[in-house]
Protein backbone atom coordinates (compact mmCIF):
# COMPACT_ATOMS: atom_id res chain seq x y z
CA UNK A 1 0.00 0.00 0.00
CA UNK A 2 0.97 3.42 -0.97
CA UNK A 3 2.40 5.53 1.94
CA UNK A 4 1.68 8.83 1.74
CA UNK A 5 3.64 11.61 3.08
CA UNK A 6 1.64 14.55 4.32
CA UNK A 7 3.07 18.03 5.16
CA UNK A 8 2.71 21.79 5.59
CA UNK A 9 4.10 22.48 2.49
CA UNK A 10 2.30 19.68 0.89
CA UNK A 11 -1.13 21.00 2.23
CA UNK A 12 0.41 24.90 1.14
CA UNK A 13 1.26 23.78 -1.76
CA UNK A 14 -2.05 22.46 -3.00
CA UNK A 15 -3.91 25.15 -1.58
CA UNK A 16 -2.32 27.69 -4.07
CA UNK A 17 -4.47 26.35 -7.15
CA UNK A 18 -7.41 25.49 -5.17
CA UNK A 19 -7.40 29.18 -3.81
CA UNK A 20 -7.08 30.66 -7.82
CA UNK A 21 -10.11 28.35 -8.53
CA UNK A 22 -12.33 29.31 -5.59
CA UNK A 23 -11.56 33.05 -6.66
CA UNK A 24 -12.24 32.65 -9.93
CA UNK A 25 -15.31 30.68 -8.73
CA UNK A 26 -16.45 33.23 -6.97
CA UNK A 27 -15.81 35.82 -9.78
CA UNK A 28 -18.52 33.57 -11.70
CA UNK A 29 -20.90 34.34 -8.87
CA UNK A 30 -20.32 37.99 -8.17
CA UNK A 31 -19.29 39.66 -11.80
CA UNK A 32 -22.54 40.02 -12.94
CA UNK A 33 -23.21 42.33 -9.91
CA UNK A 34 -20.25 44.08 -9.98
CA UNK A 35 -20.52 44.54 -13.55
CA UNK A 36 -24.19 45.29 -13.07
CA UNK A 37 -23.25 47.72 -10.28
CA UNK A 38 -22.80 50.59 -13.04
CA UNK A 39 -26.14 49.82 -14.83
CA UNK A 40 -28.78 49.94 -12.19
CA UNK A 41 -28.79 49.71 -8.41
CA UNK A 42 -32.55 48.07 -8.83
CA UNK A 43 -30.68 45.25 -10.99
CA UNK A 44 -28.03 45.20 -7.97
CA UNK A 45 -31.08 44.02 -5.33
CA UNK A 46 -32.26 42.08 -8.15
CA UNK A 47 -29.78 39.68 -8.87
CA UNK A 48 -28.14 39.88 -4.91
CA UNK A 49 -32.01 38.25 -4.21
CA UNK A 50 -31.80 35.52 -7.03
CA UNK A 51 -28.39 34.75 -6.27
CA UNK A 52 -29.59 33.79 -3.17
CA UNK A 53 -31.76 31.13 -4.22
CA UNK A 54 -29.12 30.33 -7.21
CA UNK A 55 -26.16 29.25 -4.09
CA UNK A 56 -28.34 27.42 -2.29
CA UNK A 57 -28.58 24.95 -5.34
CA UNK A 58 -24.90 25.43 -6.43
CA UNK A 59 -23.72 24.67 -2.70
CA UNK A 60 -26.09 21.49 -2.74
CA UNK A 61 -24.81 20.31 -5.80
CA UNK A 62 -20.77 20.83 -4.43
CA UNK A 63 -21.80 18.81 -1.56
CA UNK A 64 -23.04 15.80 -3.99
CA UNK A 65 -19.93 15.99 -5.49
CA UNK A 66 -17.96 16.47 -2.37
CA UNK A 67 -19.67 13.16 -1.60
CA UNK A 68 -18.21 11.52 -4.53
CA UNK A 69 -14.42 12.81 -3.95
CA UNK A 70 -14.20 12.15 -0.29
CA UNK A 71 -15.09 8.40 -0.92
CA UNK A 72 -12.66 8.65 -4.29
CA UNK A 73 -9.98 9.78 -1.93
CA UNK A 74 -10.52 7.11 0.30
CA UNK A 75 -10.12 4.58 -2.28
CA UNK A 76 -7.14 6.17 -4.75
CA UNK A 77 -5.08 5.75 -0.77
CA UNK A 78 -6.50 2.62 -0.59
CA UNK A 79 -4.97 1.69 -4.54
CA UNK A 80 -8.61 0.33 -4.93
CA UNK A 81 -9.19 1.06 -9.29
CA UNK A 82 -11.84 -1.06 -9.25
CA UNK A 83 -13.73 1.34 -7.00
CA UNK A 84 -12.50 4.70 -8.04
CA UNK A 85 -13.75 3.72 -11.24
CA UNK A 86 -17.34 3.33 -9.38
CA UNK A 87 -16.64 6.44 -7.61
CA UNK A 88 -16.34 8.40 -10.77
CA UNK A 89 -19.67 6.90 -12.47
CA UNK A 90 -21.91 7.43 -9.26
CA UNK A 91 -20.16 10.82 -8.61
CA UNK A 92 -21.36 12.04 -12.66
CA UNK A 93 -24.87 9.94 -11.91
CA UNK A 94 -25.57 11.93 -8.08
CA UNK A 95 -24.85 15.17 -9.77
CA UNK A 96 -26.73 14.91 -12.98
CA UNK A 97 -30.08 13.83 -11.18
CA UNK A 98 -29.85 16.59 -8.38
CA UNK A 99 -29.19 18.71 -11.34
CA UNK A 100 -32.16 17.93 -13.42
CA UNK A 101 -34.51 18.06 -10.36
CA UNK A 102 -33.20 22.17 -9.37
CA UNK A 103 -33.34 22.81 -13.36
CA UNK A 104 -37.16 22.09 -13.06
CA UNK A 105 -37.85 23.59 -10.10
CA UNK A 106 -35.52 26.84 -10.71
CA UNK A 107 -37.59 27.31 -14.21
CA UNK A 108 -40.97 26.84 -12.91
CA UNK A 109 -40.78 28.20 -9.18
CA UNK A 110 -38.97 31.35 -10.09
CA UNK A 111 -41.47 34.08 -8.99
CA UNK A 112 -43.29 32.47 -6.50
CA UNK A 113 -39.50 32.22 -4.71
CA UNK A 114 -39.19 35.97 -5.00
CA UNK A 115 -42.57 36.48 -3.51
CA UNK A 116 -41.69 34.51 -0.66
CA UNK A 117 -38.69 36.25 0.31
CA UNK A 118 -40.56 39.35 0.47
CA UNK A 119 -38.63 40.79 -2.10
CA UNK A 120 -39.61 44.45 -2.98
CA UNK A 121 -42.32 44.73 -6.11
CA UNK A 122 -40.15 46.57 -8.10
CA UNK A 123 -37.11 43.75 -8.31
CA UNK A 124 -39.08 40.87 -8.31
CA UNK A 125 -39.60 40.62 -12.45
CA UNK A 126 -35.50 41.23 -12.93
CA UNK A 127 -34.67 38.63 -10.24
CA UNK A 128 -37.13 35.98 -11.44
CA UNK A 129 -36.18 35.95 -15.22
CA UNK A 130 -32.56 36.33 -13.48
CA UNK A 131 -33.35 32.78 -11.98
CA UNK A 132 -34.93 31.54 -15.15
CA UNK A 133 -32.31 31.89 -16.83
CA UNK A 134 -29.48 30.48 -14.86
CA UNK A 135 -31.87 28.23 -13.45
CA UNK A 136 -32.23 26.35 -16.82
CA UNK A 137 -28.24 25.91 -16.86
CA UNK A 138 -27.92 24.22 -13.66
CA UNK A 139 -28.00 20.68 -15.00
CA UNK A 140 -24.52 21.65 -17.10
CA UNK A 141 -23.24 22.84 -13.54
CA UNK A 142 -24.09 20.15 -12.02
CA UNK A 143 -21.83 17.75 -14.16
CA UNK A 144 -19.42 20.19 -14.30
CA UNK A 145 -19.10 20.44 -10.61
CA UNK A 146 -18.88 16.78 -10.49
CA UNK A 147 -16.31 16.52 -13.29
CA UNK A 148 -14.28 19.02 -10.79
CA UNK A 149 -14.46 17.11 -7.58
CA UNK A 150 -13.24 13.97 -9.85
CA UNK A 151 -9.89 15.96 -10.91
CA UNK A 152 -9.53 17.10 -7.15
CA UNK A 153 -9.63 13.80 -6.00
CA UNK A 154 -6.20 12.93 -8.42
CA UNK A 155 -4.90 16.54 -7.47
CA UNK A 156 -5.51 17.32 -10.63
CA UNK A 157 -5.43 21.24 -9.26
CA UNK A 158 -3.32 23.24 -12.36
CA UNK A 159 -6.54 21.57 -15.20
CA UNK A 160 -9.12 23.35 -12.60
CA UNK A 161 -7.69 26.78 -12.21
CA UNK A 162 -7.41 26.79 -16.15
CA UNK A 163 -11.04 25.60 -16.19
CA UNK A 164 -11.99 28.61 -14.20
CA UNK A 165 -10.04 30.66 -15.72
CA UNK A 166 -11.64 30.15 -19.61
CA UNK A 167 -15.25 30.19 -17.56
CA UNK A 168 -15.00 33.69 -16.29
CA UNK A 169 -13.21 35.51 -19.05
CA UNK A 170 -16.13 33.59 -21.06
CA UNK A 171 -18.87 34.85 -18.33
CA UNK A 172 -17.23 39.03 -18.37
CA UNK A 173 -16.59 38.99 -21.86
CA UNK A 174 -20.36 37.52 -22.46
CA UNK A 175 -21.59 40.03 -19.75
CA UNK A 176 -19.88 42.84 -21.60
CA UNK A 177 -20.90 42.31 -24.61
CA UNK A 178 -24.74 41.12 -23.62
CA UNK A 179 -25.35 43.92 -20.42
CA UNK A 180 -25.13 46.91 -22.19
CA UNK A 181 -25.37 45.96 -25.93
CA UNK A 182 -21.43 46.09 -26.95
CA UNK A 183 -21.79 46.26 -31.54
CA UNK A 184 -24.30 43.65 -33.06
CA UNK A 185 -25.58 42.66 -29.31
CA UNK A 186 -28.89 43.67 -27.55
CA UNK A 187 -28.62 46.07 -24.12
CA UNK A 188 -30.22 42.85 -22.31
CA UNK A 189 -29.14 44.20 -18.68
CA UNK A 190 -29.58 41.35 -16.05
CA UNK A 191 -30.97 38.93 -18.15
CA UNK A 192 -27.69 39.17 -20.69
CA UNK A 193 -25.60 38.74 -17.84
CA UNK A 194 -28.10 35.55 -17.02
CA UNK A 195 -27.39 34.12 -20.78
CA UNK A 196 -23.61 35.07 -20.05
CA UNK A 197 -23.77 32.99 -16.64
CA UNK A 198 -25.05 29.76 -18.59
CA UNK A 199 -23.02 29.81 -21.63
CA UNK A 200 -19.53 30.02 -19.65
CA UNK A 201 -20.70 26.81 -17.32
CA UNK A 202 -21.32 25.35 -20.76
CA UNK A 203 -17.69 26.00 -22.38
CA UNK A 204 -16.41 24.93 -18.56
CA UNK A 205 -18.19 21.43 -18.34
CA UNK A 206 -16.89 20.56 -22.01
CA UNK A 207 -13.83 21.93 -21.08
CA UNK A 208 -13.82 19.89 -17.93
CA UNK A 209 -14.93 16.54 -19.82
CA UNK A 210 -11.62 16.76 -21.95
CA UNK A 211 -9.49 16.71 -19.13
CA UNK A 212 -11.21 13.64 -17.44
CA UNK A 213 -10.28 11.73 -20.76
CA UNK A 214 -6.87 12.82 -20.62
CA UNK A 215 -5.43 13.49 -16.94
CA UNK A 216 -7.63 10.43 -15.17
CA UNK A 217 -5.31 7.32 -14.97
CA UNK A 218 -7.68 4.64 -16.27
CA UNK A 219 -10.32 4.75 -19.25
CA UNK A 220 -14.17 3.96 -18.10
CA UNK A 221 -16.21 1.50 -20.36
CA UNK A 222 -19.32 0.00 -20.99
CA UNK A 223 -18.35 -2.73 -18.58
CA UNK A 224 -17.67 -0.73 -15.13
CA UNK A 225 -20.68 1.09 -15.76
CA UNK A 226 -22.56 -2.54 -15.47
CA UNK A 227 -20.67 -3.45 -12.84
CA UNK A 228 -21.43 -0.93 -10.64
CA UNK A 229 -21.40 -2.25 -6.76
CA UNK A 230 -23.81 -0.38 -4.59
CA UNK A 231 -21.07 -0.28 -1.47
CA UNK A 232 -19.50 2.29 -3.51
CA UNK A 233 -22.71 4.29 -3.80
CA UNK A 234 -23.49 3.89 -0.35
CA UNK A 235 -20.43 4.86 0.62
CA UNK A 236 -21.12 7.90 -1.25
CA UNK A 237 -24.51 8.67 0.00
CA UNK A 238 -22.92 8.23 3.35
CA UNK A 239 -21.68 11.75 3.25
CA UNK A 240 -23.58 13.50 -0.04
CA UNK A 241 -27.07 13.27 1.91
CA UNK A 242 -26.37 14.07 5.71
CA UNK A 243 -23.84 17.07 4.43
CA UNK A 244 -26.57 17.99 1.77
CA UNK A 245 -29.15 18.32 4.03
CA UNK A 246 -26.98 20.21 6.62
CA UNK A 247 -25.75 22.65 3.19
CA UNK A 248 -29.72 22.69 2.02
CA UNK A 249 -30.82 23.79 6.09
CA UNK A 250 -28.31 26.34 6.18
CA UNK A 251 -28.90 28.38 2.79
CA UNK A 252 -32.55 27.47 3.63
CA UNK A 253 -32.20 29.38 6.61
CA UNK A 254 -29.93 32.27 4.59
CA UNK A 255 -33.32 33.01 2.83
CA UNK A 256 -35.55 33.16 5.38
CA UNK A 257 -33.01 35.41 6.64
CA UNK A 258 -32.82 37.50 3.87
CA UNK A 259 -36.78 37.75 3.68
CA UNK A 260 -35.46 39.45 6.76
CA UNK A 261 -33.20 41.81 5.55
CA UNK A 262 -35.62 42.63 2.54
CA UNK A 263 -38.37 44.23 4.65
CA UNK A 264 -35.51 47.14 5.43
CA UNK A 265 -35.41 48.16 2.07
CA UNK A 266 -32.92 48.56 -0.99
CA UNK A 267 -29.94 50.01 0.77
CA UNK A 268 -29.98 47.87 2.77
CA UNK A 269 -30.17 45.07 0.67
CA UNK A 270 -27.62 46.08 -0.79
CA UNK A 271 -25.43 46.41 1.86
CA UNK A 272 -25.90 42.84 2.70
CA UNK A 273 -25.00 42.38 -1.11
CA UNK A 274 -21.79 43.94 -1.07
CA UNK A 275 -20.80 43.01 2.62
CA UNK A 276 -21.28 39.37 1.66
CA UNK A 277 -19.26 39.63 -1.50
CA UNK A 278 -16.65 41.09 0.73
CA UNK A 279 -16.91 38.35 3.38
CA UNK A 280 -16.71 35.77 0.90
CA UNK A 281 -13.31 37.15 -0.21
CA UNK A 282 -12.07 37.04 3.34
CA UNK A 283 -12.69 33.43 4.14
CA UNK A 284 -11.75 32.53 0.49
CA UNK A 285 -7.97 30.86 1.22
CA UNK A 286 -9.16 29.39 4.35
CA UNK A 287 -11.60 27.57 2.32
CA UNK A 288 -9.17 26.62 0.22
CA UNK A 289 -6.32 25.25 2.70
CA UNK A 290 -9.11 23.51 4.60
CA UNK A 291 -10.20 21.72 1.36
CA UNK A 292 -6.20 20.95 0.71
CA UNK A 293 -6.13 19.09 4.25
CA UNK A 294 -9.50 17.46 3.51
CA UNK A 295 -7.82 15.79 -0.30
CA UNK A 296 -4.84 14.69 2.05
CA UNK A 297 -6.76 13.25 4.95
CA UNK A 298 -8.90 11.14 2.41
CA UNK A 299 -5.97 9.93 1.35
CA UNK A 300 -4.12 9.11 4.94
CA UNK A 301 -7.78 7.27 5.78
CA UNK A 302 -7.92 5.32 2.56
CA UNK A 303 -3.98 4.29 3.15
CA UNK A 304 -4.85 3.80 7.12
CA UNK A 305 -2.17 6.31 8.63
CA UNK A 306 -4.12 8.01 11.25
CA UNK A 307 -1.45 9.47 13.44
CA UNK A 308 -0.68 12.68 11.44
CA UNK A 309 -4.79 13.14 11.21
CA UNK A 310 -4.99 15.07 14.40
CA UNK A 311 -2.51 17.16 14.23
CA UNK A 312 -2.61 18.17 10.68
CA UNK A 313 -6.26 19.47 11.13
CA UNK A 314 -5.59 21.79 14.41
CA UNK A 315 -2.68 23.85 12.23
CA UNK A 316 -4.89 24.28 9.60
CA UNK A 317 -7.24 25.80 11.73
CA UNK A 318 -5.21 27.94 13.31
CA UNK A 319 -3.98 29.36 10.03
CA UNK A 320 -7.75 29.66 8.31
CA UNK A 321 -8.19 31.57 11.64
CA UNK A 322 -5.08 34.29 10.96
CA UNK A 323 -5.90 34.15 7.25
CA UNK A 324 -9.38 35.55 7.58
CA UNK A 325 -9.58 37.75 10.69
CA UNK A 326 -6.91 39.64 8.89
CA UNK A 327 -8.46 39.60 5.47
CA UNK A 328 -11.39 40.76 7.25
CA UNK A 329 -9.87 43.25 9.77
CA UNK A 330 -7.41 45.05 6.21
CA UNK A 331 -11.41 45.04 4.34
CA UNK A 332 -12.81 46.79 7.58
CA UNK A 333 -10.15 49.16 7.58
CA UNK A 334 -10.67 50.06 3.40
CA UNK A 335 -14.18 49.64 3.40
CA UNK A 336 -15.30 53.24 2.08
CA UNK A 337 -12.94 53.11 -0.28
CA UNK A 338 -13.71 49.43 -1.96
CA UNK A 339 -17.20 50.31 -1.74
CA UNK A 340 -17.26 53.76 -2.76
CA UNK A 341 -16.24 51.81 -6.36
CA UNK A 342 -19.64 49.63 -6.43
CA UNK A 343 -21.82 52.69 -4.85
CA UNK A 344 -22.31 55.99 -3.58
CA UNK A 345 -25.04 55.62 -1.60
CA UNK A 346 -23.58 56.77 2.09
CA UNK A 347 -26.68 54.80 3.48
CA UNK A 348 -24.86 51.55 2.06
CA UNK A 349 -20.95 53.04 3.35
CA UNK A 350 -22.16 53.62 6.84
CA UNK A 351 -23.53 50.51 7.84
CA UNK A 352 -21.26 48.19 5.70
CA UNK A 353 -18.65 49.61 8.33
CA UNK A 354 -20.37 48.35 11.13
CA UNK A 355 -21.72 45.42 9.58
CA UNK A 356 -17.38 44.51 8.04
CA UNK A 357 -16.68 45.13 12.07
CA UNK A 358 -19.17 42.28 13.25
CA UNK A 359 -17.81 40.04 10.16
CA UNK A 360 -14.35 40.02 12.25
CA UNK A 361 -15.86 38.09 15.23
CA UNK A 362 -18.23 35.85 12.45
CA UNK A 363 -14.79 35.04 10.57
CA UNK A 364 -13.17 33.58 13.94
CA UNK A 365 -16.20 30.96 14.11
CA UNK A 366 -16.27 29.93 10.62
CA UNK A 367 -12.75 29.56 10.26
CA UNK A 368 -13.01 26.85 12.91
CA UNK A 369 -16.24 25.12 11.09
CA UNK A 370 -14.75 25.56 7.63
CA UNK A 371 -11.89 22.87 8.69
CA UNK A 372 -13.79 20.85 11.43
CA UNK A 373 -16.86 19.99 9.23
CA UNK A 374 -14.65 19.37 6.29
CA UNK A 375 -12.44 17.08 8.32
CA UNK A 376 -15.01 14.99 10.26
CA UNK A 377 -16.93 14.40 7.59
CA UNK A 378 -14.15 12.82 5.60
CA UNK A 379 -12.97 10.69 8.73
CA UNK A 380 -16.99 9.13 8.76
CA UNK A 381 -18.27 11.25 11.37
CA UNK A 382 -20.90 13.47 10.01
CA UNK A 383 -24.19 12.93 11.65
CA UNK A 384 -22.68 14.97 14.48
CA UNK A 385 -21.25 17.99 12.75
CA UNK A 386 -24.96 17.76 10.28
CA UNK A 387 -27.43 17.68 13.83
CA UNK A 388 -25.86 20.25 15.65
CA UNK A 389 -25.39 22.99 12.48
CA UNK A 390 -29.02 22.46 11.66
CA UNK A 391 -30.25 22.85 15.17
CA UNK A 392 -27.82 25.99 16.05
CA UNK A 393 -28.29 27.69 12.58
CA UNK A 394 -32.30 27.68 12.70
CA UNK A 395 -32.17 28.41 16.72
CA UNK A 396 -29.58 31.14 16.61
CA UNK A 397 -29.14 32.43 13.28
CA UNK A 398 -33.01 32.71 12.42
CA UNK A 399 -34.64 33.07 16.13
CA UNK A 400 -32.00 35.22 17.25
CA UNK A 401 -31.53 37.12 14.16
CA UNK A 402 -35.29 37.56 13.80
CA UNK A 403 -35.84 38.39 17.33
CA UNK A 404 -32.95 41.13 17.87
CA UNK A 405 -33.10 42.88 13.89
CA UNK A 406 -36.67 42.96 13.36
CA UNK A 407 -38.61 42.55 16.71
CA UNK A 408 -35.88 44.89 18.70
CA UNK A 409 -35.55 46.78 15.46
CA UNK A 410 -31.56 46.43 15.15
CA UNK A 411 -31.69 45.78 11.22
CA UNK A 412 -28.84 44.17 10.15
CA UNK A 413 -26.60 44.96 12.36
CA UNK A 414 -28.82 42.75 14.73
CA UNK A 415 -29.27 40.13 12.42
CA UNK A 416 -25.64 40.05 11.46
CA UNK A 417 -24.80 39.38 14.94
CA UNK A 418 -26.99 36.16 14.96
CA UNK A 419 -24.61 34.72 12.52
CA UNK A 420 -21.90 36.01 14.06
CA UNK A 421 -22.82 33.99 17.38
CA UNK A 422 -23.96 31.15 15.39
CA UNK A 423 -21.10 30.34 13.96
CA UNK A 424 -19.13 31.11 17.05
CA UNK A 425 -21.33 28.36 19.01
CA UNK A 426 -20.72 26.20 16.43
CA UNK A 427 -16.80 26.05 16.42
CA UNK A 428 -16.36 25.74 20.33
CA UNK A 429 -18.50 22.34 19.53
CA UNK A 430 -16.74 21.02 16.48
CA UNK A 431 -13.37 21.76 18.25
CA UNK A 432 -14.57 19.76 20.98
CA UNK A 433 -15.77 17.16 19.50
CA UNK A 434 -12.73 16.74 16.99
CA UNK A 435 -10.21 16.90 20.02
CA UNK A 436 -12.16 14.44 21.91
CA UNK A 437 -12.00 11.88 18.87
CA UNK A 438 -14.65 10.65 18.70
CA UNK A 439 -14.49 10.18 15.01
CA UNK A 440 -11.98 7.69 15.43
CA UNK A 441 -14.78 5.16 16.42
CA UNK A 442 -16.57 6.33 13.05
CA UNK A 443 -13.88 5.69 10.81
CA UNK A 444 -14.36 4.60 7.35
CA UNK A 445 -14.08 0.46 7.23
CA UNK A 446 -13.64 0.53 10.90
CA UNK A 447 -9.89 1.28 10.12
CA UNK A 448 -9.68 2.68 13.45
CA UNK A 449 -11.42 0.41 16.31
CA UNK A 450 -12.41 0.71 19.90
CA UNK A 451 -9.68 -0.17 22.51
CA UNK A 452 -10.22 -3.92 23.50
CA UNK A 453 -12.14 -4.14 26.48
CA UNK A 454 -9.35 -5.89 28.62
CA UNK A 455 -7.82 -2.13 27.87
CA UNK A 456 -11.38 -0.87 29.30
CA UNK A 457 -10.99 -2.49 32.20
CA UNK A 458 -7.69 -1.72 33.17
CA UNK A 459 -8.41 1.94 32.78
CA UNK A 460 -11.05 1.56 34.99
CA UNK A 461 -9.04 0.34 37.71
CA UNK A 462 -6.64 3.44 37.33
CA UNK A 463 -8.56 5.78 36.78
CA UNK A 464 -6.28 8.63 37.41
CA UNK A 465 -4.64 7.68 34.44
CA UNK A 466 -7.68 7.40 32.71
CA UNK A 467 -8.55 11.04 33.40
CA UNK A 468 -5.38 12.36 32.53
CA UNK A 469 -5.67 10.67 29.54
CA UNK A 470 -9.28 12.21 28.49
CA UNK A 471 -7.98 15.62 29.75
CA UNK A 472 -4.48 15.36 27.58
CA UNK A 473 -7.07 14.46 24.64
CA UNK A 474 -9.06 17.19 25.11
CA UNK A 475 -6.97 19.64 25.42
CA UNK A 476 -4.39 18.84 22.63
CA UNK A 477 -6.08 16.37 20.31
CA UNK A 478 -3.31 14.18 21.15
Amino acid sequence: MKKYSVNGKRIFMMSLPIFAELFLQLLVGNVDQIMLSGYSETSVAAIGNANTVINLVIVILTMAASGGMIALTHYIGAGDEKRQKAAVIWTFVLGGAFGLVFTVVSVSAAAPLMVVLNAPEEIIGEAAGYITVVGAGLILQALQLAGTAVLRSFSRLKEILIIAVVMNLTNILGNWLLINGIWIFPEWGILGAAVSTDFSKLVGLVITLVVLKKRVPFRIGFADIKALDRSTFKDIIKVALPTGAETASYNLSQIVILSFINLFGTSVINTKVYCSMLANVAYLYSTAIAQSTQINIGYLVGAGEYDTVSRRVRQTTLICIAVSVSATFVLWLTSDYILGLLTTDPAVLELSKTILLIEIALEIGRSVNLVMTRCLATVGDINFPVSVTIVMEWAVEVGIGYLVGVYFGYGLVGIWAAMALDEILRGIFFAARFARKKWMHRAPDRAIRVKPRADIAEAIKHPRKLFEGLSKAFMTGH
